[in-house]
């Protein structure tokens, strides 16, 4: 069904809606009278994203998903604007430039080049043998927990877990995992505020693996040996290109992990009855998995996209070198896709979510990303059954991250 504003209906142009704070609290907890409010004004919403400007993001799910397959818009800003993004991002670190020439921002045949060598890391077989090694990891984190004590889950599991876990994937010997979680564990709570100062941590991973990768053959990560030995054509991948695509597996391995755990730790330590019949049942965890990932939306956009030409979207007119988001967030709780969408069902079925993208550059973690919460869950809540919220008359604060839709500390009681 196509969704039409009312007031597009009786034939009057919608009003534009007040300017909405995405990274406001208020918002996050409570996304759906804002989003309503989103949709009845158009298929595109613009937004103000920090450091970059000006971004349009689709309001429904049928534009999430048009603007995703259209060839017309482009991740590379080079082909629009001559311009690459380290340039047209020029106040960062240098030490950054290959991060800014990644996977993620390619197109195309490039795109399908980088993508297909490192597919094969994330294959459903390969994390299907890995399940035991994150059980093993979630047991070794909760061990260390103090039964008697509130603890922030967030910092002692649902952000260690799925650092260790894509570790483990990437080959990362067991001697570099706590010293390269510790790097990377500030990059999951970044903001417009804290983003340079997490940049220590960025530059020691950057040098730590540019350093691996120098070692060819002989390096420590499996991963790296893989991505040194790959030809694609007979041409090699540059040393800049595995640094990239290493440390993209690294984020995309577990960023959108940490605050899926995080946020379905939250829903089912404050509503108890959702947890019936849960954790005896695998299939039925795999349904409740699906829809935690649609309901929370962790990763509420996507990267931006460039329109190459002045074209007509949506019934929007777009001018060339505008820039565009699908809107996860809004997608996943659009009612002219999903019955009763700003409910949490953990029965729903059917549930084709945009939790992780669509498309060509659909979330390269997402077998890992689905396994890992269903481990980190299952042995959370089996081991403390009762755990409940440390304080059920303050519920936790939504981070101000932009794009991000998480809970950065999550205060619990883990016995009665």
């Amino acid at each position: 069904m196509t969704h039409m504003p009312l007031s597009k209906a009786a034939g009057v142009a919608p009003a534009r809606p007040s300017a909405v704070r995405l990274t406001d609290p208020a918002f996050l907890a409570d996304p759906g009278p804002t989003l309503a409010r989103l949709r009845a004004a158009g298929p595109l919403y613009d937004a103000k994203v920090p450091l970059i400007g000006r971004v349009r993001l689709t309001t429904s799910d049928a534009g999430a998903r048009a603007l995703l397959k259209d060839p017309r818009f482009v991740r590379d800003p080079r082909a629009v604007t001559g311009r690459t993004m380290a340039q047209t991002l020029w106040f960062l670190p240098r030490f950054l430039s290959p991060m800014l020439d990644s996977l993620i921002l390619k197109d195309g045949a490039d795109h399908r080049r980088l993508r297909t060598l490192v597919e094969l890391a994330f294959a459903r077989a390969t994390i299907d043998d890995m399940v035991p090694q994150i059980e093993a990891v979630a047991d070794g984190l909760l061990d260390r927990l103090d039964p008697a004590a509130p603890v922030d889950i967030v910092r002692a599991y649902a952000r260690p877990l799925p650092l260790h876990a894509i570790s483990i994937l990437l080959g990362v010997p067991p001697a570099d995992r706590d010293r390269i979680a510790g790097w990377m564990a500030p990059l999951t709570s970044i903001n417009a505020v804290t983003f340079f100062r997490a940049m220590p941590g960025m530059w020691r991973t950057i040098r730590h693996f540019r350093r691996d990768i120098r070692r060819g053959a002989e390096a420590d990560t499996v991963m790296i040996r893989h991505l040194v030995a790959a030809e694609e054509d007979g041409a090699r991948l540059t040393e800049d290109e595995i640094l990239s695509l290493v440390v993209l597996l690294f984020m995309a391995g577990h960023e959108t992990t940490v605050h899926m755990i995080a946020d379905a730790t939250w829903s089912l330590a404050k509503e108890p009855s959702l947890r019936a019949g849960l954790f005896g049942d695998e299939a039925h965890l795999k349904v409740a998995v699906e829809e935690f990932f649609r309901f929370h939306s962790p990763v509420m956009m996507t990267k931006m996209l460039t329109a190459t030409e002045d074209l007509d979207f949506l019934g929007a007119s777009v001018r060339k070198g505008e820039r565009l988001s699908a809107f996860l967030l809004a997608a996943n709780h659009d009612p002219d896709r999903w019955e009763v969408p700003d409910t949490l069902n953990p029965d729903r079925l059917p549930n084709p979510h945009l939790g992780f993208g669509f498309g060509p550059h659909v979330c390269l973690g997402m077998q890992l990303a689905r396994a890992e919460v269903r481990v980190a869950l299952r042995r959370l809540f089996t081991r403390f059954p009762n755990l409940a919220l440390a304080d059920p008359a303050r519920p936790p604060t939504y981070g101000r991250r932009f794009g991000i839709r998480s809970i950065p500390r999550l205060d619990l009681r883990l016995s009665p």
